[in-house]
């Protein structure tokens, strides 16, 4: 080989090592959605993840509000944002546009993420962001785990499923496009909102509840505050009186557990399982 041969190849190996060091994985990232944040604690360490909103730590919306106090919060101030220097920035797809938008046009780097319907759309959005994060292991492995609950949620759920309608504050359900309808169904349970042709999450009369002669009823339960004024509905005599009268179930579940879509989806999938499987028994 030839010194000028021997030269080019060197130079070669350099120009790759160079370009694949050229692009390190984001060492100072920043969430601004309560989504966002619970998917990125569940693959961060707080030295990397600097930021996260201070909703995180709302034991009613967050179901990592524990964990959420071993890492920095902010309240999506654009100066506070910036002095946290990220090279990331994690945002929600329909949330916080203005600061987004300006975040983008001052330079950093945003990615957004959107709201899965399903498991397997958590699955996808949480190796996207194992990508973005450099993490790729780390995301498979949360994925791994995952799949082995949904699984075992399968292997137990009930041969012939009880129809369940889920009741929130102001009287609102959550139909078909949910991953509230997804939890339902790995619990074992048809949703009655389904049924009715709902999409999303939207309103529902007690006469359609009522009418719809649900086996179980799943009640919100933001805060453990049942007596604000939004969530009288909740403990309308009618309800009370069905359930009473047709012997109806009522199992009540802290909204933090379907507020996002991500490995606290499986979670309430297990509690509203476990509900039913000690009734059964």
């Amino acid at each position: 080989m030839t010194p000028q041969r021997f030269s080019l190849i060197l130079i070669f190996f350099y120009a790759c090592s160079f370009s694949v060091s050229a692009s390190p994985k984001p060492q100072r990232i920043v969430s601004l959605n309560l989504c966002a944040d619970q998917l990125l604690m569940s693959l961060l360490p707080p030295d990397r993840l600097v930021g996260i909103t201070s909703l995180a730590a709302d034991p009613g919306a967050s179901f990592l509000y524990q964990r959420a106090n071993d890492f920095n919060q902010h309240n999506n101030r654009i100066e506070e944002l910036m002095a946290l220097d990220p090279d990331l920035v994690v945002a929600g797809e329909f949330t916080a546009q203005p600061t987004n938008q300006l975040l983008e046009q001052l330079g950093y780097k945003v990615v957004k993420i959107g709201l899965p319907v399903t498991i397997d759309e958590i699955f996808a959005q949480i190796s996207f962001l194992g990508e973005q994060l450099g993490e790729q292991e780390r995301a498979e492995q949360l994925i791994t785990s995952m799949e082995a609950t949904r699984q075992q949620l399968i292997k137990h759920r009930q041969q012939r499923p009880l129809r369940a309608v889920v009741y929130y504050a102001n009287g609102y359900s959550a139909g078909r496009q949910t991953i509230v309808n997804e939890i339902l169904d790995l619990a074992g349970l048809s949703n009655i909102a389904a049924e009715l042709a709902l999409d999303y999450v939207a309103p529902l009369s007690l006469e359609s509840l009522i009418g719809s002669k649900p086996d179980i009823l799943i009640l919100g339960q933001l805060k453990e505050n049942t007596d604000s004024l939004a969530h009288q509905v909740l403990r309308h005599e009618a309800i009370r009186r069905y359930a009473s009268l047709k012997q109806v179930q009522k199992i009540m579940i802290p909204d933090r557990y379907w507020s996002c879509a991500g490995p606290s989806s499986l979670t309430a999938a297990e509690y509203l399982q476990h509900n039913l499987t000690a009734v059964s028994h």
